[in-house]
């Protein structure tokens, strides 16, 4: 880099001319020589610097100062005020660094550096010199970007782009994206967003639901600004390229109850696709998965798909009773999104039924009362099979010790395992022995179960009043 340089006026003697030979012991003026150079272009976020050669000066006696000014960025004339002022003393001939200064903003910085002596020696370097020059240069930050991958139409789809390498970049990242079919992104993006940037890091798209199937590219563009180039990423980038699928509809059908011992299986129907190939995978969880979470205890092997149709598991043979539910996946293709079925979908369950266990059932009826007093009954069913059905609670009487008659009253109560339940309650008109009778209904895991007419937990007497209250 070429140098910049001062000629400073020879300051003479005090006892005579240039051609005179000064006494002995004084200094004959030389020449005042400053020269200077600017430290190399920069890149922004790191620091400039200017050096200073002094010489022609009294190396015993003359002292001064350099003041090194910074002018930028982009200020040609040096009008505006200096972006640094750095005074350095000096003693004597040498060389004087500026020291190091970090810029804020890119761009052409000029230096001027200025010297004032002890002696009245003065001079500065001028303004726009070339080896006073310094540039500045922005960052060139780099963009990468993922898209959101295949979805079925209908499904959202977005971009994300990372910026990295800036220096604190602001500005804005555009996504637009093109398709379906435009490989060279040359038509009209089909949806274009813009996000806020406010320094390195990720940035996400809004969010955009094709409405027609088909390859899509997307593609993203950060802005730039004072301090950075801008960056973006390419048609053919093959991380912003994905499918708007087909999405077929899956219909599922499992086989009827069994008992213990008999085969179960599911049957799946794809419809809407296009040409659809892949598999179908059955799976079935149980006995008692409600949630599917447990491993499945039978995976069909994949059923070859062939186009829209119907395709079954095959025939399982589960070793234990309760409830089993199925699911099915399809795989999907090229131009179809794959689907499944949902583990509580009431199609694909299916009960395994147990041998019937029998419960017991232990009931207790209100204590004797009065004529108007209400009277109930108490049930108690314990060792059922998760049981459901119904309790049905009847009470005979008066004096029917053979529960032959028609019941003068009957209450029936929901069974949701095993547990107590009572009856409703009943005012008895008559005075005399009344009996309850309760029935378990049962169901496919557990048998009926009632109890006796005549069992003394089960009767109740109902008195008359004595005179005219009731006894206490």
């Amino acid at each position: 880099m070429a140098h910049g340089a001062l000629l400073g006026l020879a300051l003479l003697a005090a006892t005579g001319s240039a051609a005179a030979a000064a006494p002995a012991g004084q200094f004959r003026a030389a020449v005042l020589l400053l020269t200077t150079e600017a430290s190399a272009d920069v890149t922004i976020g790191a620091s400039v610097s200017d050096t200073a050669t002094l010489s022609g000066v009294d190396p015993v006696t003359d002292t001064g100062v350099i003041t090194f000014e910074l002018f930028g960025p982009d200020d040609t004339d040096c009008s505006n005020d200096p972006v640094l002022t750095r005074p350095v003393p000096t003693a004597g001939n040498g060389v004087f660094g500026s020291g190091p200064f970090t810029p804020a903003t890119a761009g052409t910085y000029q230096w001027v550096a200025a010297y004032a002596g002890t002696s009245g020696q003065t001079g500065a370097t001028t303004c726009g010199d070339v080896a006073e020059q310094v540039t500045v240069n922005q960052a060139q930050p780099t963009l990468s970007t993922a898209a959101s991958g295949n979805v079925p139409l209908g499904g959202t789809v977005f971009d994300t782009a990372t910026l990295t390498g800036g220096f604190a970049p602001t500005g804005t990242v555009t996504f637009n994206l093109y398709g379906p079919g435009d490989d060279i992104c040359e038509e009209a993006p089909v949806t274009t967003s813009t996000t806020t940037v406010t320094g390195n890091g990720s940035y996400q798209s809004a969010g955009f639901v094709p409405t027609v199937v088909g390859d899509y590219r997307w593609r993203a563009d950060y802005s730039g600004d004072v301090n950075n180039g801008p960056a973006g990423t390419a048609c053919s980038d093959a991380d912003e390229d994905f499918d708007v699928l087909t999405a077929p509809d899956l219909t599922t059908q499992a086989s009827a109850d069994v008992d213990l011992g008999g085969a179960v299986s599911d049957t799946a129907t794809l419809s809407g696709s296009d040409a659809a190939t892949g598999t179908i995978t059955f799976s079935l969880f149980g006995p008692n998965d409600d949630e599917c979470t447990s491993d499945p205890v039978f995976t069909s092997d994949p059923v070859t798909v062939d186009g829209d149709g119907t395709y079954a598991s095959g025939d399982f043979t589960p070793t234990q009773a309760g409830t089993y539910h199925w699911n099915a996946a399809y795989s999907g293709d090229a131009n179809n999104a794959g689907v499944s079925t949902a583990c509580d979908d009431p199609a694909e369950t299916v009960v395994v039924r147990g041998a019937p266990v029998t419960p017991r059932l232990v009931t207790d009826a209100s204590r004797d009362t009065f004529v108007g007093k209400r009277v109930f009954d108490t049930a108690t069913l314990s060792g059922g099979a998760a049981p459901t059905g119904t309790i049905t609670f009847r009470l005979y009487g008066p004096g029917d010790a053979t529960c032959a008659r028609t019941p003068v009253a009957t209450s029936v109560v929901q069974v949701h395992g095993n547990g107590r339940y009572v009856s409703g309650s009943f005012r008895p008109h008559a005075p005399g022995t009344y009996q309850w009778v309760a029935e378990y209904s049962g169901d496919d895991g557990n048998l009926s179960v009632a109890t006796s007419c005549g069992d003394p937990a089960e009767q109740v007497v109902v008195r008359k009043p004595y005179g005219h209250g009731q006894r206490p």
